[in-house]
This record gives C-alpha cells, structure tokens and sequence, in this order.
C-alpha cells in the first residue's frame, strides 16, 4: 500500500520523477505507466490502482494549450487540473452524440490540486482539461472544444485516470501537465521539441510537492 500512487501515460513523462525521488520511502510513493490514450490508461490505472491501493492518485504528464489569445497556456509551463472533461468532437460537429448515461465530466480534488499548484517557485495555474480519443491539429476544432468545455489544455489520458480513480474509491485525484505545445497543425512538431522539458517541468512540481 502507498499513501501516494503517481501515474503517466509512458515512461518518458514520469522518468524524471523517478529521478527526483529516489529517496522517497516506496511505503509512501509508487510510481507506473497506464498506456496512451484513454482506453489503455483507464485499463492501465485500474491495475495500477488496485495494486497500490493508494489513499491519493497524481497523473502527471504533457498538454496542449487550446488557442485563447492571451490568454494561452505557455509551453514548458505547468498547469494543475481543476476539472477534467471527456470530448467527443463528433458530438461537437453535431455528427453523433454521447447518450446520457456517458459521464462526460470528472471533478479533481480541489484540495489537492492547490496542494500540488502552490509547491512551485510560481503558482501553478489551476485549469480545466479537456481530454478526447485523438489529439486535436486543427486550431478551429481546438477553439470549439476550448468554448464548449472551458478547458485550456488537452490530453489524452487524464479523464480516464481520474475515473479509474473514482470508481476504486479514491477522491484525492488530479493531475499535474508540462505544457508541450499549442494545439494546432504544428502542435506535434512542438511537442516533439517540448516534451521532455514539460515533462521535467510537472515532475519537479509534483516532487517538490512530495518532499514537503
């Protein structure tokens, strides 16, 4: 059993985390990988979670800044999640839609969230996360999720962590995203140059958090 459980979707966005908390009793912190995407990380952090029975859950990884002028999220910043959202940008272009049972939104601990967004040398800003099947490339399509959910970033897995969360019993979850890029049609191109400094960026907050 560990008191805290910190997940990422592949070894990359945790590696320096490892790093950083060699001396960390494993009794208090574990750490693994779910899988890309959202179907393989809510099947990876249900396994996970079951193993650890952890008494809180930290997704740490990247993100993308949805286009809000501005007000952007900029790379190789950290944002915290406040509230995390499932996309589906069928449903967005009235092509389909998601029938009511489907739980579309999922709330982070608030408390733990300003835990982890207070640790840094700079606050960390608390943002909502939107979180569809595919990373989004087209700027419009990013405006239009941004507008429907409110959400300033984008990634894959965290929704599907949260939930796996949710359903084994563990209120104290969020997660904790290195900013890698805006989306858009250079958005993987950015990410490629961005994401091991992201990655950096939201492991120190989080071991900076576990170290107090």
């Amino acid at each position: 059993m560990a008191a805290t459980l910190v997940l990422a979707a592949w070894e990359p966005e945790i590696a320096p985390l490892r790093r950083l908390a060699r001396a960390i009793d494993p009794g208090r912190l574990a750490l693994g990988t779910v899988g890309v995407g959202p179907v393989e990380a809510a099947v990876g952090a249900a396994a996970a979670i079951a193993a650890a029975r952890p008494a809180r859950v930290i997704f740490v990884g990247t993100a993308g800044a949805y286009p809000r002028g501005r007000g952007t999220a900029a790379i190789r910043t950290v944002a915290v999640a406040s509230e995390l959202h499932l996309v589906s940008t069928a449903a967005l272009r009235g092509d389909g839609y998601l029938p009511e049972p489907v739980v579309t939104r999922a709330a982070t601990s608030a408390a733990l969230a300003a835990a982890l967004a207070g640790r840094g040398t700079q606050p960390a800003p608390l943002l909502g996360v939107a979180c569809p099947l595919a990373v989004t490339r087209s700027a419009t399509l990013g405006r239009q999720i941004a507008h429907a959910t409110n959400a300033a970033l984008e990634n894959l897995e965290a929704f599907a962590v949260a939930r796996a969360a949710g359903a084994a019993g563990v209120e104290a979850v969020t997660a904790v995203l290195g900013i890698a890029n805006r989306v858009g049609p250079r958005g993987h191109q950015e990410w490629r140059a961005h994401h091991a400094a992201a990655s950096h960026a939201a492991c120190r907050l989080v071991w900076q958090f576990l170290r107090a």
